[in-house]
């Protein structure tokens, strides 16, 4: 019995090693000279299956490093203005997903310590729970509402759209994909009356058919996770971040940003655990968008 399930194990560790191999040599990234970019999703104490929350004092030890190490928080429009040129410690902070415990575990933080940063909203969700995601045990998230949302805008921190419903692009027909990204662009846009240019792409996945028609739509810049890359050098619409995550400590934060010799496991670390938004993927499946004859736009 103990070695069936060694070998179990073994054939486990092969396959993850293989495909990591197998993105190595495809998606390998040449993006040294930009302004490093962190992503986070959850910040809160509550009890949740995901491994990509951190808790309070988690990301109050990780702002705080930042601020020690005398980095700054750039803001979307400072960063493409520059070109993705570093000037000094720089560091760009977004938060996926727009969950309400941003506005009351992140927020308080950030301002503490000066740093600014760009929420993504899932429009379809805004002041209402994550039915979107999976989660064992139905332990689901609020969204930011309208007003809180509203609020953060005010305050200087951006707003970025993370489609209506959070699907994965990739596996949507056209006219569902034009929806997602120009009716979130949209509804953003009325209610805040400024200009909504970055995409973050639900789940991190893209393909040159997503990239094409967010670009068509209007979209100046999108963010993916550094484990999906599809080209060899960054562009304005494959921009990498790196996840900040519940494993994730100063110690690794620091790896991440100063690329040492440690960096590959954190590389290796981060695809893994970019690997699990696959369950969500294919135990909620794709929205039901019902009959929207006139989702395009052309």
């Amino acid at each position: 019995m103990l070695s069936v399930i060694g070998i179990l194990i073994l054939l486990i560790v092969v396959w993850w090693l293989f495909f990591y191999v197998r993105w190595k040599i495809k998606f390998r990234k040449h993006c040294k000279d930009v302004i490093p970019v962190l992503v986070f999703h959850q910040i809160s104490d509550d009890f949740s299956w995901s491994i990509t929350r951190q808790t309070k004092n988690q990301f109050e030890r990780c702002i705080r490093f930042l601020n020690h190490e005398g980095y700054t928080a750039t803001s979307l429009s400072e960063t493409f203005d520059s070109d993705y040129k570093i000037d000094g410690k720089s560091v760009m902070l977004t938060f996926d997903d727009g969950y309400e415990d941003f506005y009351l575990n992140a927020l308080p933080v950030l301002k503490k310590y000066g740093f600014t940063a760009c929420v993504f909203i899932i429009t379809g969700y805004i002041g209402k729970q994550s039915e979107w995601d999976y989660n064992w045990g139905r332990f689901k998230k609020r969204h930011l509402s309208w007003e809180e949302i509203l609020d953060l805008s005010k305050a200087g921190f951006e707003i970025g759209s993370h489609t209506v419903n959070h699907p994965d692009l990739t596996k949507i027909p056209r006219q569902y994909l034009n929806y997602e990204l120009r009716v979130s662009k949209e509804t953003l846009e009325d209610k805040l009356g400024k200009r909504v240019d970055i995409l973050s792409y639900p789940f991190g996945r893209y393909n040159q058919r997503v990239q094409d028609e967010v670009e068509r739509v209007g979209y100046k810049g999108a963010f993916t996770l550094s484990g999906n890359l599809i080209r060899k050098s960054c562009d304005s619409f494959s921009i990498p971040r790196m996840g900040i995550y519940l494993i994730d400590s100063p110690l690794s934060l620091k790896i991440k940003l100063d690329k040492s010799k440690l960096f590959g496991l954190e590389e290796i670390k981060g695809w893994i655990i970019n690997q699990f938004p696959g369950w969500t993927i294919i135990l909620k499946g794709t929205p039901n968008y019902g009959n929207r004859k006139t989702a395009v736009r052309v």
